[in-house]
């Protein structure tokens, strides 16, 4: 097997893509063997409150306790970006 493969993680302020936002994107690439190669960027996304209030009370707390809601707010990342 040969290749490098990319991994994407995507926070997101819940499940429905269709109504919820991406408000985090990570990336890390990989050989085939699954070293990785190079991490990187872990971008922020800024969303507004309105949107922020869709999150319901599990993916809200979890993003106050790892301080993602702070990083948010103060991105001035878009995601058209």
């Amino acid at each position: 097997m040969t290749g490098e493969l990319l991994w994407l993680d995507l926070e997101m302020t819940g499940l429905d893509p269709g109504y919820h936002d991406i408000v985090e994107i990570a990336t890390v690439i990989t050989d085939a063997r699954l070293e990785v190669i190079t991490e990187g960027p872990d971008l922020v996304v800024h969303t507004h409150d309105g949107r922020l209030e869709r999150m319901g009370d599990y993916v809200r707390e979890m993003h106050q306790r790892s301080g993602l809601l702070d990083e948010i707010r103060a991105s001035e990342l878009t995601l058209a970006e």
